[in-house]
C-alpha cells in the first residue's frame, strides 16, 4: 500500500505501528478487506473448519455456569472476524431451554463489524466499544484467534542495553528494511512479568493492556471468567515468530504491506504472567486437543456421522474433526488458556 510506504518515506516508526498501518489504520488496510478468511481468503481458522468448533465451546460455557445453578449470564466474544464461530455458539446454547443468555462483540474492524452485523442479523447481538459495561456479574469473556492478530514489538538486549526494532523506506534500495534502535522509553509492565536473564521480547502492548482489562473485569465478580484459543507456546523464554501469511502461505511482511497478513505465536508463560500479576491465579493452559476432547468431540462426531447423507460427507467429517484435534496439525500447536475468578 502506497500511504504505508509514503509514511515511511517521512520517518521510521516502531515494528508495532508498521504492523497497525498494514492490518487497521486505514481503509486499505488488511483487515478492512472484504475477503481475507476461508479457503478462499489467506487463512483458516477452526470455525470454517467445523461447526462442532463453536459447539464444543458453547457446550463449555453453559456447563461452566450450570455447575454453579447459574442460569442466566452473558457472553462477550472479542474480535469475532466474520461471526461464523459466534452463530455456532449461539444456535447451540439456544437449545438449553433452562438458560438465558446475552451475546456481545468488542470488534476493532469497521469492516468485519459490518459482515458480522450481516452474518448475525437473525440473532439479538449487541456490539461493544470496550470492555467496560455495566452488567459485570457472570461474564463469560472468550476468543479465538485474537491475540496473534495485535500488534507487536521487538525488543533486543545488547551490551545490557535495550534496543527497539524500527521500521524505515530505503529509498536507494526502494525497499522497506529494519534496524535496532536504543530505546529512549521502554514500557515497564513487560519488565515485570519476565525473567531477568531475557535477551529478546516479542510482545503486544495491546494485548497486554486488553489482558489487564479483562482482568479487572474478571474480578468484579467470582463467576466471571476468561477463554481464548490460539497458536503458541509456553516457554519463559521469547522467540522471534513474526510471519507474514498470503493465499494460505508464509510472505515477507514487508512486502505488499496491507495485502498480507500479519501474525505471530503467543507466549502463554507470558499471558499466565500476566493473570497471575493481577492476582488471578486459578487459569489453566492446555491444548486444543485436550480441550476438545474433554468436551466431548468425538461422541459429537459420533452423533452427527449417523445423520450424514452419504460416505463422502462422513469423511469430510471426520478429515475436518482429526484438523481440530491432530496433535501433527492443529491439536497441540493451538493452545487453549481459561481464567476464572472463583477459586
Amino acid at each position: 500500500m502506497q500511504k504505508i510506504i509514503n509514511k515511511l518515506k517521512k520517518k521510521k516508526i516502531p515494528l508495532d505501528i508498521y504492523i497497525d498501518y498494514c492490518l487497521y489504520k486505514f481503509k486499505e488496510s488488511y483487515y478492512e478487506k472484504k475477503k481475507i478468511f476461508g479457503p478462499k481468503g489467506d487463512f483458516i481458522t477452526s470455525p470454517y473448519i467445523s461447526s462442532i468448533f463453536g459447539e464444543m465451546i458453547a457446550v463449555f460455557v453453559a456447563n461452566y455456569f450450570i455447575r454453579k445453578g447459574i442460569n442466566k449470564f452473558s457472553i462477550i466474544e472479542i474480535g469475532a472476524g466474520e461471526g461464523l464461530m459466534s452463530k455456532d455458539i449461539i444456535k447451540t446454547l439456544n437449545k438449553f431451554k433452562e438458560i438465558k443468555f446475552t451475546y456481545s462483540i468488542l470488534e476493532k474492524s469497521k469492516n468485519l463489524k459490518e459482515t458480522q452485523k450481516k452474518k448475525l442479523e437473525e440473532f439479538q447481538v449487541n456490539w461493544l466499544n470496550s470492555l467496560g459495561t455495566k452488567k459485570n456479574k457472570n461474564v463469560f469473556i472468550l476468543s479465538n484467534e485474537l491475540l496473534d492478530s495485535l500488534p507487536v514489538k521487538h525488543l533486543k538486549k545488547i551490551n545490557n542495553k535495550w534496543f527497539e526494532k524500527y521500521v524505515f523506506y530505503n529509498i536507494t534500495e526502494k525497499k522497506i528494511k529494519t534496524k535496532y534502535y536504543k530505546t529512549k522509553k521502554i514500557n515497564n509492565k513487560i519488565f515485570n512479568l519476565i525473567t531477568k536473564n531475557i535477551k529478546f521480547i516479542e510482545y503486544s502492548p495491546l494485548a497486554l493492556n486488553l489482558l489487564n482489562k479483562i482482568s479487572n473485569l474478571i474480578k468484579k465478580n467470582k463467576n466471571n471468567c476468561f477463554l481464548t484459543f490460539d497458536y503458541g507456546y509456553t516457554d519463559s523464554n521469547f522467540k522471534n515468530t513474526l510471519q507474514g501469511i498470503k493465499r494460505h502461505s508464509k510472505f515477507s511482511i514487508f512486502e505488499d504491506p496491507g495485502n498480507v497478513d500479519i501474525t505471530y505465536l503467543i507466549n502463554f508463560h507470558l499471558i499466565k504472567n500476566i493473570f497471575n500479576n493481577n492476582r488471578l491465579f486459578n487459569n489453566i493452559i492446555m491444548s486444543q486437543s485436550k480441550f476438545l476432547i474433554n468436551n466431548g468431540i468425538l461422541e459429537r462426531l459420533k452423533r452427527a456421522n449417523k445423520l450424514c447423507s452419504s460416505e463422502i460427507e462422513k469423511r469430510t467429517l471426520i478429515k475436518s474433526v482429526n484438523r481440530l484435534i491432530d496433535v501433527k496439525q492443529m491439536g497441540k500447536l493451538f493452545k487453549v488458556f481459561f481464567v476464572q475468578n472463583d477459586i
